[in-house]
């Protein structure tokens, strides 16, 4: 499909083209999904009207992990990778091991579109009209194409006061100076554009108005830019909070996103949530039961992983990922997609020696602070600049040139710089090995699963005392600490086929307290009158748990 073709486009070069076409239009993920044959509905739109649509892959009721691409909306990365694992389930290249998945590749089209339309600009709002910054005007603040070259890219205004230098490697790459070590700067950095409506402020009221990725329910920004005027004000967010409240068979969702609680897992409590004074407390942090699932998600993802360098924050405010396992319950994944530590230019002998004078030309009597200052020369905009060179990327890199500004009209001001979708989203080819396809189809293999054992014993005529012993062998418990807390994931249920006037000693339904991992037990009896029935069954399940079924034969 197109991510193949871009792999090749940029295996060959760029050159020509921007390097944004390779990413996933709305338009043209709808008829990748229909030339796929994958099953889809539409769970909601957009402010603009544009589908959110979910592919399907399984029945509808069997235990799930729901995947989600691009919840941000400036992160197209995470698009690409819910398109690749549609791809790889349709193709058969990894399997889901006889659970179901749900992919919802771009829960935010809107952004999407602004980021692949005029100039790209990187947005994670939606098209609703709003006033950001109060002044009773709308839209009247957004980015500004300075320099007429179709991109909003960075400024630099010479200032010495300033925060950035230019790299003595990369004359075209700003790095930014410590001023701890009294390293002194050249230039302060805004993003492109200026004060149009007169208030001293920069772009502070663009395109669109919400970011989707704010507009949760839990940890809300009330008031906040961009949060929206209340919790779940917006379709995208409501699509997304429906569809996981209609699934209770979800156990986990996986998002691929700007923020990652892979290689840095949520803050946890020291207690269980069965000794909280108030149960409200759980809500900060995560309880001490589910500390070893994410361990376990971390050391998946880490197998395949483990050379990245990962800053990511593994939590926000109003976020996706964050309800869904505080609010909703379900155990929730958010990793990114890709790493700068992925992209491996190919060195000249030049450009090692060149690192190695730089290296030289720092005096260190301790060996272990000169390997430091090499690492510090390795930075995720070291990269993307010399990954941008280095394939000729049209479009990811601007040159500096200089500019009359308005707003710094006695000050040297340059536009260029990076491109500011290029940040986030590198070339295709730069996450080609991100195993984010064989993680999602790793984590079907985790689900709780149920062996049970009976015993049945004849106390007398018609009395029987019937034991059952519950025994987890998977590898998560049946329900999580904060979804027994949330009540959005269910317990497991034992239910009879019997009349309930038959059970002497338990009840003809009962919810079991969750079974924990690794052939964790529980042992459940009745004492039952049999008469009128030579045998009864009884099946044990849950919404995210494939159900057993057995008969309980009682004798002549």
């Amino acid at each position: 499909m197109k991510r193949l073709l871009a792999l090749f486009l940029v295996s060959s070069s760029c050159i020509g083209q921007d390097y944004l076409n390779q990413y996933t239009s709305h338009a043209e993920m709808l008829k990748q999904l229909k030339q796929l044959g994958v099953s889809t509905q539409e769970i909601g739109t957009s402010r603009s009207g544009k589908s959110i649509v979910v592919a399907q892959f399984g029945d509808e009721k069997s235990p799930a992990v729901l995947v989600t691409g691009n919840v941000d909306g400036d992160y197209l990365v995470g698009t690409e990778l819910a398109m690749r694992l549609i791809e790889d389930l349709k193709s058969g290249k990894v399997e889901r091991n006889g659970k179901s998945i749900f992919i919802v590749p771009m829960p935010n089209p809107d952004a999407t579109n602004f980021i692949l339309g005029k100039n790209g600009y990187s947005t994670t709002f939606n098209h609703l009209k709003i006033d950001d910054d109060n002044d009773q005007k709308v839209n009247e603040d957004g980015p500004n194409d300075l320099n007429n070259d179709g991109l909003i890219s960075q400024l630099r205004i010479a200032d010495n006061s300033g925060l950035y230098k230019i790299s003595d490697k990369t004359p075209n790459l700003l790095v930014k100076v410590d001023p701890l070590k009294n390293e002194e700067g050249q230039y302060r950095v805004l993003n492109e554009g200026k004060d149009d409506d007169g208030d001293g402020k920069f772009d502070e009221d663009g395109y669109g108005g919400v970011a989707i990725n704010k507009n949760f329910t839990y940890n809300y920004d009330y008031f906040g830019v961009g949060s929206g005027v209340n919790q779940a004000s917006e379709p995208e967010t409501r699509a997304l909070i429906d569809f996981v409240i209609d699934h209770q068979n979800i156990l986990m969702t996986v998002n691929f996103s700007r923020y990652d609680n892979l290689h840095k897992n949520w803050s946890a409590k020291k207690v269980k949530v069965s000794e909280y004074k108030r149960p409200l407390e759980a809500f900060d942090k995560m309880p001490k039961e589910d500390v070893d699932a994410y361990k376990l998600f971390s050391n998946l993802w880490l197998q395949d992983h483990k050379e990245w360098k990962v800053n990511a924050e593994n939590r926000g405010q109003g976020t996706f990922h964050d309800w869904a396992y505080f609010h909703g319950g379900r155990w929730s994944i958010a990793a990114n997609g890709w790493n700068f530590k992925q992209i491996v230019i190919a060195k000249t002998n030049a450009d090692e020696n060149k690192i190695d004078a730089d290296a030289d030309a720092i005096e260190y009597t301790d060996e272990s602070k000169k390997k430091s200052e090499s690492k510090n020369l390795d930075t995720k905009e070291a990269r993307l600049m010399a990954n941008a060179q280095h394939k000729e990327l049209q479009g990811a890199v601007v040159p500096w040139t200089t500019i009359s500004h308005p707003n710094f009209l006695n000050e040297k001001v340059e536009v260029g710089g990076f491109r500011l979708a290029y940040l986030n989203n590198p070339d295709i080819a730069v996450f080609a090995d991100t195993k984010s396809s064989e993680y999602v189809a790793a984590l079907t293999t985790l689900f709780p699963k149920l062996e049970v054992t009976q015993t049945v014993k004849k106390l007398g005529k018609d009395l029987y005392r019937v034991t059952l012993k519950i025994k987890n062998t998977g590898k998560l418990p049946t329900q999580s600490a904060m979804g027994k807390l949330t009540r959005w994931m269910l317990p497991i249920r034992v239910q009879w086929n019997l009349p309930k006037e038959n059970f002497i000693g338990g009840t003809k339904r009962t919810l079991l307290a969750p079974i924990q991992a690794f052939g964790d037990q529980q042992e459940i009896k009745w004492l039952i009158n049999t008469k009128g029935y030579r045998n009864a069954s009884f099946e044990i399940s849950s919404p995210v748990v494939d159900a057993v079924k057995q008969i309980v034969k009682f004798g002549a």
